[in-house]
């Protein structure tokens, strides 16, 4: 076999079996899947054995976690476990688009000589007019078009002995939430290829959620933590211009008002205010100025006191609409 698709999933049984209905039909004998089910609810293998029936015929495995180890240990296990030349980590919520598959196993063969081919995605940012090639570290940061384009797993396919060796770094840095780009970038030194395709392999499909509410963009300020991986200085530097391009989309005002407004699970590790501490030491990684410290500051106080300020916030909205509303009455007068 050439390939490994990986796909780690945590209850999210029904989205994934559906997912899996446009992807097993494509899969040859030149493919494995195997599932991780980060100790979901409701076992994956129960969800999806009228599947596991039906295309009998092809190598799919479910392996299920005694307990539930997070999301990036689980996205390691992909690799870890990875029998074949190269891997694919499929999101479980990511749609497969037609001939996905057959053009994988088409570029694998054709371009052998690469760690890593990214794919292009139905965002416009994530579109490519033509194939890219890079040679080193240096070459391939400076050709990303986004963060976004080479963190997302279900655009990109890994050569396992290529990448491999690099696990005890992604392992290490795992908690900057992109242990597949820790892999990546420590494998590539000065000459390793990578290539950007314009073919598109999936559809994002996340969910619903507004943008101004998802907790990945909170996580992605982890990704400063690459800035400490053992690389060049040069190569630091290159990787944090591109970080810095983060913090002109996102603002420390943006996270404030993110997470005192944002639901989150009661008994959750991801606290508002250690979220807020954590956005706050990676911001200064990039943005030192005054104003962005003291705001910082005030910030983690209504982080910390959400209602109090959601109060504030909701009496400073009445007696403005109060306002509109009588000089819209005057004006009729």
């Amino acid at each position: 076999m050439k390939l490994t698709i990986a796909i780690p999933t945590y209850n999210r049984n029904e989205i994934l079996k559906a997912n899996l209905g446009k992807l097993l039909p494509q899969v040859t004998k030149e493919c494995r899947v195997i599932i991780f089910d980060n100790c979901s609810d409701i076992p994956v293998k129960e969800s999806i054995q009228d599947l596991l029936e039906i295309y009998s015929h092809i190598d799919i495995s479910v392996v299920r976690n005694r307990y539930n180890i997070g999301m990036t240990a689980n996205i390691l296990k992909c690799f870890e476990a990875c029998p074949d030349p190269w891997l694919w980590i499929l999101g479980d919520d990511d749609e497969v688009a037609d001939g996905a598959v057959a053009t994988i196993l088409s570029d694998i063969f054709r371009q052998s000589e690469m760690h890593f081919i990214t794919y292009a995605w139905d965002e416009d940012s994530f579109k490519r007019e033509q194939e890219v090639i890079t040679s080193g570290i240096d070459q391939f940061i400076e050709t990303f078009e986004t963060f976004g384009a080479v963190l997302f797993l279900s655009t990109s396919v890994y050569s396992m002995n290529k990448v491999i060796g690099s696990s005890s770094f992604a392992h290490f840095f795992q908690t900057s939430y992109a242990p597949h780009l820790v892999m990546l970038f420590m494998s590539l030194g000065d000459e390793g290829k990578c290539a950007y395709s314009k073919d598109q392999i999936v559809t994002n499909k996340a969910d619903d959620t507004p943008t101004y509410l998802k907790w990945d963009q909170i996580f992605i300020y982890q990704i400063t933590l690459l800035l400490r991986l053992p690389l060049k200085p040069r190569t630091i530097t290159k990787l944090r211009n591109r970080l810095e391009q983060l913090t002109r989309v996102w603002s420390i005002y943006h996270f404030i008002f993110v997470l005192t407004f944002m639901k989150h699970e009661e008994g959750s590790m991801n606290k508002p205010t250690v979220l807020y501490g954590e956005i706050v030491r990676s911001f200064f990684h990039l943005d030192r100025r005054i104003s962005t410290r003291i705001v910082s500051r005030l910030g983690y106080f209504i982080v910390r006191y959400p209602l109090l300020f959601r109060w504030i916030f909701s009496r400073i909205f009445k007696i403005l609409k109060g306002r509109e509303f009588e000089s819209e009455m005057n004006l009729r007068v």
